[in-house]
Order: structure tokens, then sequence, then C-alpha cells
């Protein structure tokens, strides 16, 4: 059973390493398109300026692409238990007493990790709550979602339905997540790595426990030697 933990552990790192590699070139791309385009429309190129104006959500992309960088980047460190901790205590005190001490931090970070989950998953659906008028349709009595009406509505009014968008939000919807807008469904990756890390820290938490149990895993040793 530990063995398969692991393997799952490293494959969804494996998984999380990919998807920050494929986010990071996406935003070197996006951003050097945009530096071009910019320098071109400021030296009077008219069809530069046309794209600046189609691709006037890059800088959104680029902000929530730092945000999942930053939080799948955290994951990670702790998966390879590289993120920052103040060890100088650790250090001096004996093995057993290391892993308790270790047990007890991992504990409360874990804790900590998935609480914070749960106040950011509320305040993402909070934010995401609000929609904008560019996501608004006259339908009946009132004002509805793009994503609401039928499709005929949509044509009326002389707008395009962002069907990719709409099914993705069907989906978080259906699980519980309703969002209004694709960037508070991308600010879902917050909480969505707060429980990750959190599930892994008490992971750890409970491996460094039985560890410390373990009256021979850190005396084995030397009892041997002596014998």
């Amino acid at each position: 059973m530990g063995k398969f933990l692991r393997r799952l552990d490293e494959g969804i790192a494996r998984g999380e390493a990919a998807i920050s590699g494929a986010v990071l070139l996406s935003m070197i791309v996006l951003a050097f398109t945009q530096a071009v385009l910019s320098n071109l429309a400021h030296g009077g190129t008219e069809w530069a300026n046309v794209w600046l104006e189609k691709l006037s959500w890059v800088d959104s992309v680029l902000q929530k692409g730092t945000l999942w960088l930053a939080f799948l980047g955290a994951s990670l460190a702790t998966q390879a238990d590289k993120h920052i901790a103040i060890d100088a205590l650790q250090r001096v005190v004996p093995k057993r007493v290391e892993r308790v001490m270790k047990s007890v931090v991992s504990l409360a970070a874990g804790v900590t990790s998935l609480a914070l989950a749960v106040v950011f998953f509320d305040a993402v659906l909070i934010a995401g709550s609000e929609r904008p008028i560019e996501y608004e349709v006259m339908f009946r009595d009132g004002v509805a979602h793009i994503c609401d009406v039928p499709l005929y509505v949509v044509d009326d009014a002389g707008l395009t339905r962002p069907e990719f968008f709409c099914g993705l939000r069907a989906g978080f919807t259906a699980l519980g997540a309703p969002v209004e807008t694709p960037d508070a469904m991308l600010q879902l990756i917050v909480p969505v790595m707060f429980v990750v890390i959190g599930v892994r820290l008490l992971a750890r938490a409970i491996t460094s426990a039985m560890n410390a149990l373990d009256r021979d895993a850190g005396a084995g040793k030397p009892r041997a030697e002596a014998a």
C-alpha cells in the first residue's frame, strides 16, 4: 500500500512538472508575441494594432500563469521535501526526537494547508460569482449568463458564446464550484494545490510518526554493531 501511494504521489508530481513546463512555455510565447506586436504597433504597423486588441487577454493569462507556477512549484517543493524549513534544532537532537518533531510540524502544516484550501475556495467562489457585463445577455424577464441561454438568443444579441469555457463551467458547477468567468476558474488552482500540499504534509506526518514509534529505526544499526 505504501509503495502504491508513493508511486501515485510521484505520478502526480510528474503531472505537476509537465503542467508547469507547459504553462511556462505558453507564457514565454505569449509575452514574446505581445512584445513584438507592441513594437510593431509603435512603429506604425496597423495590423499589429488589430492583433494587440485581439490579444488583450494576454496580460490576464500571464498573471494567472504566474499564480499557477507559484503553487505548482510549492507543491513540487513539498513533494521533494525542499520547501522552506527552519531545521536548526532538528540537527542537534536525537534521530528519534527529530522524527517526532518532523511529524508534529508536518501535521500542523498539513492541517493549516487544508484550512487555507477551504478559505481560498470560498473566496474564489465569492469573487467568481460576480458576472461581468460581457458575459451577460438579455433573456426573458432579465439578464442571464451567456452560457445559460439557448444559442439563438446569443446569436440574436450579436455575441459569440465561448463554448469551451461554457463546457468547463458546466463541469465545475456539477462539482460544486460554480464560476462566472475564465479568470475565476483559473484561480481555483489555489485551493486545489493547498489540498495537494496538505495531503502530502499529512502523509509525511504519519510516516515520520510511524518511524519514530519504531524503536529500532534509529538505534537498530548501533545495536547490531555492539552485538
